[in-house]
């Protein structure tokens, strides 16, 4: 049982459980199941790093991973109640042998401005009742030639 911890400006989202249920892809990978619903986009996990720190309440064990701006995109932290003695076969099993000494961060693309049109709100609407998931969303608005901000 670990804590996984994605944020971004806006949110902060803990989730305790364990990682089952993975199902790897090339362009997006899953872990789905009870506590932890996960979609992981490879080509965005660029840096990744084993962290071990001691601390007033005894050793921190956390796996940090980041994009190519630098960015932190998910950190996944060993509780009490975890299995202190996988820590290390993970750790050596997800290492890069040959590491660099630096990074090479490249500065965050612009994100698209607003497409859409307040014409199409009708079509939004009723689309949007048709979803059934989450997932089906950016579909959604390619198909009504919008984008996440424009809807």
């Amino acid at each position: 049982e670990v804590m996984a911890l994605t944020r971004n400006e806006s949110r902060v989202i803990e989730k305790v459980g364990v990682y089952d249920g993975f199902r790897p892809g090339e362009h997006a990978a899953l872990v789905v199941n009870d506590e932890i619903d996960l979609r992981m986009f490879p080509k965005h996990w660029v840096y990744g790093f084993a962290i071990e720190q001691e601390t007033d309440r005894g050793m921190r064990r956390t796996i940090q991973v980041f994009d190519a701006a630098g960015d932190a995109v998910h950190k996944v932290f060993l509780r009490e109640g975890s299995n202190a003695d996988a820590w290390a076969p993970v750790v050596e099993d997800l290492k890069i042998v040959d590491q660099p000494n630096t990074l090479n961060v490249s500065p965050r693309k612009p994100t698209e401005g607003a497409k859409g049109s307040a014409d199409q709100a009708e079509r939004l609407r009723s689309e949007w009742d048709k979803i059934t998931d989450t997932h089906q969303f950016l579909m959604m608005t390619r198909r009504i030639k919008m984008n996440r901000l424009g809807a």
